[in-house]
This record gives structure tokens, sequence and C-alpha cells, in this order.
């Protein structure tokens, strides 16, 4: 129910029977929003629009060139209307005004007697608050039909057509991507022009214009849609408010479609687990892709695993939450510009990752998009992207998947000895690739026997040394730095390396052996944890 007051209906009131009016018809269809007394001439500044003045003319008495440019100010602000009280100070209205109104279609209004401004003020202004009143009634009963209307799982168009019959006003409904809806319809060529002005009002007026306005519809921190009206007049504070209410709800119906349609995906994704353990062959995999996508195309991708935690698995709702969190998942990878394919495995949750542009340049947006993942969960709860992750290298085809998501395991794997790693990215785990086949062998052990053995803990070295020695070989030699590093003198540092070169021999810097020196020591980081 559109409600605003309007010119003529405030004439009704009882302290305007006797006034004169001056006033085209549309004059009188002018909206009002509030009542002020004013006697300064210069008042443009003062002004938001859709006031109704009430002067005595004190300030112009009778000069009409001040009277006409007060006249003209109100006009050209907006006002609603002016009321003058004829007597003391302004005697007849000139000519010149009463022509400049009504070509503005601006109402006059005179008081041939002395009326009381209190009275007048008091009156329409309860009768302001007992309208907004009605208005707020009207918004909550038009907020329970929009929850009743969501209840029924009917989508968005019960919405859109209730929206359009409560303002009266075109309604338009423009997802991201799939259909768009108009009430009433429109041809492609209405449709065409109206989004054409709509553009045009975003880049000047912004969302709220006189005549349209719209709401982004967002949906996991994205916006998806845009909701739209327009009218032939000037939008009401109901419809802006209306208007509110129905992009609340088209939202929350966006999202139970989302998670509907993600359910559907979580059951029917049996033949991914395939295609990642390289069942699947062509035409078989771009068929499957296709069904499920049929905007990805075959190209670079990656698989990207995380690692449920214990709380995640142990959860009653274990399939909402997994699908809570890969709706948002989807929304972050696409914001990054990734097409993502997600797989609810028994313990993991892994995403196939298309629309990598080459083989390299994906990292900084992928590692970003993770450290986003990460802050959603809460510490304590259940974790999905909180834990561990591995993200497999780049291959080019659909049939190369499984090797990107065997390296991913494989890193998600060297995590779980080594310890999380900043960027959990296959392509850097550098000399870690070799600690698994390694210790299949019992020769990462050895390694690290043969070249740390004299200076680790419980020999005749102690973790002091071992961490001196870290720290030197990562700043390259370099004393003070290793010094500053440590915190400790450089007398300190020199005493430590005499020590060093005692256990492990005075060639410990020779280029083959600090090598394998500095191999021995990831190895032990890798075998017993960070040294610290």
């Amino acid at each position: 129910m559109n409600i605003p007051v309007r010119v003529g209906e405030l004439l009704k009131r009882p302290y305007f029977q006797r006034a004169e009016v001056i006033a085209t018809r549309k004059a009188l269809e002018r909206p009002v929003k509030w009542v002020h007394i004013m006697e300064i001439t210069n008042v443009g500044h003062l002004l938001d629009g859709h006031e109704l003045i009430l002067s005595t003319g004190i300030g112009w008495k009778d000069q009409e060139e001040i009277s006409l440019s007060f006249l003209r100010q109100l006009i050209d602000h907006n006002a609603a209307g002016l009321c003058v009280e004829l007597g003391a100070y302004a005697k007849e209205p000139s000519d010149k005004m009463k022509h400049m109104a009504l070509e503005a279609d601006f109402p006059l209004i005179f008081f041939h007697e002395e009326v009381r401004y209190i009275d007048i003020t008091r009156d329409l202004h309860t009768f302001f608050i007992n309208r907004h009143h009605q208005m707020i009634a009207s918004l909550d009963e038009l907020t329970n039909r929009f929850n009743r209307l969501l209840l029924s799982g009917k989508g968005y168009m019960p919405l859109l057509r209730l929206l359009h019959e409560k303002t009266g006003k075109l309604v338009a409904f423009l997802p991201e991507s799939g259909p768009e809806i108009f009430v009433p319809a429109l041809s492609k060529s209405g449709q065409t022009r109206k989004r054409n002005a709509w553009l045009r009002q975003k880049e000047t007026a912004g969302r709220n214009g006189k005549r349209a306005a719209f709401r982004p519809i967002a949906a996991m921190n994205r916006v998806a849609a845009e909701l739209w009206i327009e009218g032939e007049e000037e939008l009401s504070e109901f419809d802006l408010l209306a208007l509110d209410r129905c992009a609340t709800a088209v939202a929350q119906e966006m999202m139970r479609t989302m998670h509907v349609e993600e359910r559907r995906k979580h059951k029917e994704n049996g033949w991914i687990q395939e295609w990642l353990d390289g069942g699947l062959k062509e035409p078989a995999v771009s068929e499957y892709v296709a069904s499920l996508q049929p905007d990805i195309r075959d190209g670079w991708l990656t698989a990207c695993v995380f690692e449920l935690d214990r709380n995640m698995l142990l959860s009653p709702e274990l399939e909402t939450l997994l699908i809570q969190r890969i709706l948002f998942a989807r929304s972050v990878f696409a914001s990054a510009g990734f097409t993502p394919i997600p797989v609810p495995g028994e313990k993991r949750l892994i995403f196939v990752l298309t629309g990598l542009k080459d083989r390299t340049g994906w990292t900084a947006p992928l590692a970003k998009s993770l450290e986003k993942l990460r802050k959603l969960d809460k510490p304590g709860g259940p974790a999905v992207f909180g834990g561990l992750a591995g993200v497999g290298p780049a291959v080019r085809g659909f049939l190369h998947l499984p090797e990107s998501f065997e390296g991913a395991c494989a890193c998600l794997d060297i995590q779980k000895t080594a310890g999380p790693l900043p960027r959990p990215f296959y392509t850097e785990l550098h000399v870690y690739r070799l600690f698994p086949v390694l210790e299949k062998t019992g020769q990462l052990e050895a390694l690290v026997r043969d070249y740390l053995g004299p200076i680790l803990p419980g020999g005749d070295g102690n973790l002091q040394l071992l961490k001196t020695l870290k720290v030197y070989l990562q700043y390259s030699g370099a004393k003070q730095e290793t010094a500053n590093a440590l915190f400790i003198v450089r007398q300190t540092l020199y005493h430590r390396l005499d020590k060093i070169g005692e256990l492990l021999g005075e060639d410990f810097m020779a280029p083959e052996k600090r090598l394998m020196i500095e191999l021995a020591l990831f190895a032990y980081e890798y075998l017993y944890g960070p040294i610290s």
C-alpha cells in the first residue's frame, strides 16, 4: 500500500477549510513530507524538498521582487507548497506570483484571516506521524507476505509480483547469469531501453534516482543480481522500503536455490572422484564436465584439497556444514577468476579449479583466496579451511587432472610431517618432494645422521648449535646478520661457529658439503618438527 501524503489531502484538514487555493490539478498531487514555518527570504539552502512552507510574508512585506524571489527558491528546491497569511504584512498576492506558481504546478494557499500556525503544524505533524505508523504497519504486513511466499518455495516470480502489486511500479530482477524477469513483462527492445537508462542512472544518481531505484542482491559476499523498480512519478519512502524488503526476500530465495542445487550436486559427484582417480577417458570426461557446468572449457586446471578436522567429521550436521562452506568457497574462487567444481570426500573436501590462464600467474590469487577461506573457520569450531590444505601443479587438459590431484595429496601428506606451509603449493615444496621417497627407503634418517649427527641434541651438540647453523646458512654466512637474527653478540656467534666447525668439520661451508647439510636440516624439520 503506497501512501504518500499529497497537498490536496492536507487541504481537507479543518484549518484549511476557509483558505483560498490557487493550484493546478497537478500541483495538488505534490507529495508533502513535513511542514516548516519560514519568514526569511533566502531559503534555498535550508530546504530538502517536499516541505509545506507557512509564512506571514514579513520577509517581503508586499515587495514584489522579494516575494517572487522567495517563491522561485521554493519551486527550484522542490518544496511542496506555500501557505501565506494575508493581513498584517502580506496584503494581496501579485498576479506575477500567481502566474509563476501556476506555470510551475506549485500550490499557493492564502489565509484571509488570522490563523495560529502552531495549531496547523501540530495538526499536520500528528497527521504525518499517524500516516507513518500506517506505512510501518503496511510494511510489516508486506514482510509477512514475503516470508509466506518464501516458505511456499515457488521461486522469485511471486515475490516480484507482490512488490509490483504493492507499489504499482515496474519491477525487474536482473541476475548476473540466467534469465531476466520484468513485471509486468516487456518486449526485448523495451528491456534493452530500460537497462541502458538504468546504467546511466547508476553512473550519476547511484542506487536511488527520483523515479527508479535498485538494490544489489548479495549471495555469499558477492553481488549476484540487482532488483529494480521504476515508476512514472517520484518514488516514495514506502516504495524504497518495500524494495528493501523484497531484495532481502529475493536474496533468501537465491540462497535457498543455491543450497538445494549444491545439495543435488553433492549427491551426484561420484563420477568426479572417478575422474580424479584416473578412471575416466575421453570423451566421457568432457561430457561429464559439460553436463555439470556447460561454461567450462578444457584448458589449464589444478586440484585443491582440504583436510577436514575431527570436529567437522564428528558433527551431526556434516553435510549441511559442507554445503555452506562449498557455497562460500564457490564465491571466493569465482571472485579470483577460477571456476570451481567441488568434490566432497570421506575425510577431505576437494576443489577442481578450472579457468587457469596458463601454467604460471595463478598461485598469487589462489593464495589470497585460501587466506579468505581460512578466516571463515572459527577457532575451536568445525574446520574445513582452517586446517591443512594442498594444491597440485597446474595441468593442461581434463585427462591430466589425476596428476594434479596426486600432487595436492602429496603436498597435504608432507605437511602432516613437516608442519603447515604458508603457501601449500606442490610447486613450492622443492626439496620436500624428495623426502617421502627417501623416507620409504630409510635413507632420510641416514642423511640427517650422517651430516648433522655430531651437533644433534643428545650427542655432543645441542639445539642451540642446530639453530645457529640453520640461521647462519639462511644468511649465507653473513655473521652480523646471523648474530642480529639470533639476538646474540658477534663474539658469542664466533664461539658457536668454532664449535660447529669442530663437530662437523672445518669444511662445513664448502659448496658440496654445505648443500648436503642444508638438505639434512630440511630433512630434520620434516622428521622432527621446526628447529626453534
